[in-house]
């Protein structure tokens, strides 16, 4: 992980809480009997797994990845505030016998545990499908650039025309891709190859006759996507 300006104020913040929050609690004349050191301990654990699960998500790189990480860090901060707030109670509270504070606080604790590997479950699968949808979408974007180009290579107003009416037709296109419509794409991209070598050799008439057959075919492509849905 690169350590940035904004990763070490994130650590020196956490610093500053753990530094703050124990120079208050040992300040402060509490009781300092079992259900002290109960609520302390568990607030320690609770701030430690809040950084953690913080460090955690900003050690990926790149923005998507962190916005997927936003609902952990949600996660190990209710618990943290929660927490605290029972904490201190249990600081200040020498009636409640620790037992019930060390059950009330583990149950909280596996509760937060398991909110984390769920959300992380649900985190790792939405990247995945984000970078399934990505693979889907490259190949209307590739030929779209692919005919874009051709454009500025076209010998003459009418060639550019059809060209660029047969970019219009692409970038409009059902842009997913699915097994089922591979047959047709392949077919897509082999005229498309061959309409690059036609404009190389400023056949106005064979540019026009290619560009007619791909409209054709990307026509019968979108009515399956369709069907598909």
């Amino acid at each position: 992980m690169q350590f940035t300006k904004n990763k070490g104020m994130f650590f020196a913040s956490v610093f500053i809480v753990f530094v703050v929050y124990n120079v208050l609690v040992f300040v402060i004349p509490f009781s300092r009997g079992d259900g002290f050191w109960v609520g302390y301990g568990f607030s320690m654990v609770a701030m430690a797994l809040t950084a953690t699960v913080c460090f955690y998500v900003f050690r990926h790189e790149g923005l998507r990845s962190k916005v997927y990480g936003v609902p952990l860090i949600f996660v190990a901060w209710y618990y943290f505030v929660i927490q605290l707030i029972i904490g201190l109670l249990e600081m200040f509270s020498s009636v409640v016998p620790f037992q019930y504070g060390i059950a009330v606080n583990t149950v909280l604790l596996g509760a937060c545990l398991i909110g984390l590997i769920v959300v992380d479950v649900s985190k790792d699968e939405i990247e995945c499908i984000d970078e399934k949808v990505k693979e889907k979408v490259f190949y209307i974007k590739s030929l779209q650039i692919d005919v874009v180009g051709l454009v500025d290579k076209a010998s003459d107003e009418s060639m550019k025309n059809v060209l660029k009416e047969l970019a219009e037709t692409i970038r409009y296109s059902d842009p997913m891709s699915s097994p089922q419509v591979v047959a047709i794409e392949n077919k897509i991209e082999a005229k498309v190859a061959v309409l690059a070598e036609t404009v190389t050799k400023a056949d106005t008439d064979a540019v026009k006759a290619l560009c007619n057959e791909l409209q054709q075919l990307f026509a019968e492509r979108n009515r399956k996507c369709k069907a598909l849905k």
